[in-house]
């Protein structure tokens, strides 16, 4: 029994507390049939909580079909997967965790009410701790606005990488059709996410940090040479011949 429910049975206990010493008072003179109404009260109050593990049973069991159904009307053309269909210690009910099927590793947590009304809670991943090679990949779950069912996750593809040994962690990448630049700082213990830039297809893309430069110039890059202007006012110039595609890092002069 989780605490929860301890408080929910021990407040049930409270008011027929209550109950039991009211009817004393008011039936006093009439002590057989309070005795009755006592014994009834606390078999009933016992039974409820025998009873109470089935019904958790059948009531996730009940909201696990209204899910279905729900999930089934409003996205007909997509497939999902439900957990846990059964209920199972350590899980409240009705609530579940679901995701579509081509995407197992991010869904979100829906609990369906007493209603049927169902509401999302939370989103979840289940992505391991990334390697830095592969810290990239947590943008689709923290650059984004909320996961929902409703909205397509990016495709988001790596063209190159860069990072260097205190930490400092650097991505080309293409989020959809469009190009981008995304820093990060990593080591074993934890990372953070520093900048972030997403340009036209077409177009050359930059952030400065304190040290560096990141420029990115697009494969459907179509003009000559691109000059990227520093804070500082410094211009370097990228030839389309050898850094198209790849990610050029531009230390700052100090």
């Amino acid at each position: 029994m989780t605490p929860a429910e301890l408080i929910y049975f021990s407040v049930i206990a409270f008011a027929l507390l209550i109950i039991i010493l009211l009817i004393t008072f008011i039936f006093r003179k009439r002590k057989k049939s309070v005795l009755a109404i006592i014994i009834v009260l606390i078999i009933g109050y016992i039974s409820y909580i025998a009873y109470y593990p089935t019904l958790k049973i059948k009531t996730h069991a009940e909201r696990y079909i209204q899910l279905e159904t729900y999930l089934k009307q409003t996205y007909p053309n997509q497939q999902f997967s439900i957990t846990p269909e059964h209920f199972e210690d350590g899980y409240t009910v009705g609530q579940f965790s679901v995701n579509a099927m081509e995407t197992p590793q991010i869904g979100v947590d829906l609990r369906v009410d007493k209603h049927g009304k169902v509401k999302q809670v939370s989103t979840w991943s289940n992505e391991e701790y990334p390697t830095q090679e592969n810290l990239w990949r947590v943008l689709k779950f923290h650059l984004f606005e909320e996961y929902t069912l409703d909205k397509n996750i990016p495709v988001i593809t790596k063209k190159d990488f860069w990072f260097n040994g205190d930490g400092l962690t650097v991505f080309a990448l293409k989020i959809d059709d469009s190009p981008a630049i995304a820093v990060f700082t990593y080591s074993t213990g934890g990372y953070s996410f520093q900048h972030f830039v997403e340009g036209k297809p077409d177009e050359v893309i930059s952030v400065e940090t304190d040290d560096f430069v990141f420029a990115y110039m697009d494969e459907k890059y179509t003009g000559k040479a691109a000059t990227i202007t520093t804070k500082s006012g410094k211009q370097y110039e990228l030839n389309p011949d050898n850094q198209k595609m790849k990610l050029t890092i531009i230390p700052i002069a100090k």
